[in-house]
């Protein structure tokens, strides 16, 4: 179920402390409201909705956007440099150092 909100240390605490199961509910849903992760209603105590996350950008990718990146050499003897070869996916970087090389 990819709708479940994910348990995390501050949520794993506050459970911790619950002592009877009529604190249970109210705790859970405090802690995922603070967290942000649930939206309350004043109107109906059981009328609650999951607050949909963006995943978040990875935060590994180089500065220039592209995923995957590959250093070709070619024979320093005749002075030339180094080519670099940027790529979204492993076939296009694959596809890039075939076109270039041949």
């Amino acid at each position: 179920m990819s709708g479940v909100p994910k348990s995390n240390q501050q949520l794993e605490e506050a459970l911790a402390g619950v002592t009877d199961m009529s604190q249970l509910r109210e705790t859970l849903l405090k802690t995922l409201s603070d967290q942000g992760q649930i939206v309350r209603s004043r109107d109906d105590q059981y009328n609650n909705r999951l607050v949909i996350r963006q995943p978040e950008p990875d935060a590994t990718l180089p500065a220039n956007g592209y995923k995957f990146e590959r250093e070709v050499r070619f024979a320093e003897s005749t002075g030339k440099r180094a080519l670099v070869l940027r790529a979204n996916s492993q076939a296009d970087l694959n596809a890039l150092e075939k076109q270039v090389t041949s």
